[in-house]
């Protein structure tokens, strides 16, 4: 009896012990490794063309100064991919393949172009707009490593102008990345346009 009573004791012991620790573990899946990783050149790159785009959002007609989450469904996908061919690229028209090789560089799985209409048996065509005489700029400020292999990489949306020194900054861009075979791909988008 005495041995199953101290068997007892010590079960309940350590499960109070134990308890308190356990949203400490989960806690520690989540890490600031922005020292690290920061200067990694594939998030760099990643990170560049991703906040171009949501820079270009914040400059355009679509522009708001709420907190916008993109929904990364095919037709979002595409012109996140046309806008990185064209800008870092120079491309200005698409096969069907190049666009599906695309995205699936960008966010790890192709994008169906059934949806984009045909008029002539032209390739796909670039019919965005362009900087002008402003130069889309960004900079790193965190990087999170939120599991295994995934990140959350929050940059900061900049501008220059040509000729002119300095950088302005327009908001923030954050970015859900995950590491792969291949390197990092997107998973998901959100932005926020100071209004400036």
């Amino acid at each position: 009896m005495k041995k199953r009573l101290s068997t007892i004791l010590a079960t309940l012991l350590m499960t109070v012990t134990l308890i308190p620790f356990a949203p400490v573990h989960a806690k520690a899946a989540s890490a600031d490794v922005t020292r690290q990783m920061a200067g990694n050149r594939q998030i760099k790159d990643i990170s560049k063309k991703m906040t171009a785009y949501t820079t270009a959002m914040n400059i355009s007609v679509w522009s708001t100064t709420k907190p916008v989450k993109m929904k990364l469904n095919d037709n979002q996908k595409l012109s996140i991919a046309v806008f990185v061919r064209y800008n870092y690229k120079g491309d200005y028209s698409y096969t069907a393949k190049e666009l599906r090789s695309e995205t699936k560089k960008l966010f790890g799985k192709s994008a169906s172009v059934s949806k984009i209409s045909k008029f002539y048996k032209d390739p796909y065509m670039y019919c965005g707009g362009d900087f002008g005489d402003m130069i889309p700029d960004y900079k790193i400020k965190k990087v999170v490593r939120t599991g295994k292999n995934t990140y959350t990489v929050t940059t900061q949306n900049r501008y220059g102008i040509y000729g002119e020194k300095g950088r302005t900054n327009i908001g923030t861009t954050t970015l859900k990345l995950k590491k792969t075979a291949t390197g990092y791909v997107v998973k998901g988008i959100s932005y926020q346009y100071n209004g400036r």
